[in-house]
């Protein structure tokens, strides 16, 4: 007999692999402008990183 998910299930696994995604892209983000800080040598303040992340 196959099992039966609640709906409320359902919509919490969804919601879950959405923010894992957006959480995801994030660290994928922060790892480019890393990459680029680090080869461009400049420094960068923390609210200027949030800004470039937030773009």
């Amino acid at each position: 007999m196959p099992t039966v998910e609640s709906e409320a299930t359902v919509k919490t696994k969804v919601r879950f692999e959405e923010l894992l995604k957006a959480h995801n892209e994030l660290i994928r983000e922060r790892k480019k402008l890393k990459k680029k800080i680090g080869k461009s040598g400049e420094k960068i303040s923390n609210w200027e990183k949030s800004m470039a992340l937030r773009k």
